[in-house]
């Protein structure tokens, strides 16, 4: 299945999610799914452990 990165619209091959039929819960409405590709991925990881560190003092 292809999607696309919400962020820089890259088209990303994704593994289709194929449900168990014997499962008993309720069927959900389906949502479009929250793609990012391996650079964004990299980018989001990079800068959000550049927030959680200690700022120099000057």
């Amino acid at each position: 299945m292809q999607a696309r990165c919400i962020m820089c619209g890259r088209i990303v091959e994704t593994e289709e999610f194929i449900p168990d039929p014997y499962d008993d819960e309720e069927e959900l409405p389906k949502k479009s799914p929250v793609v990012f590709c391996q650079l964004c991925e990299a980018k989001l990881k990079y800068e959000s452990d550049e927030s959680q560190k200690v700022p120099k003092p000057m």
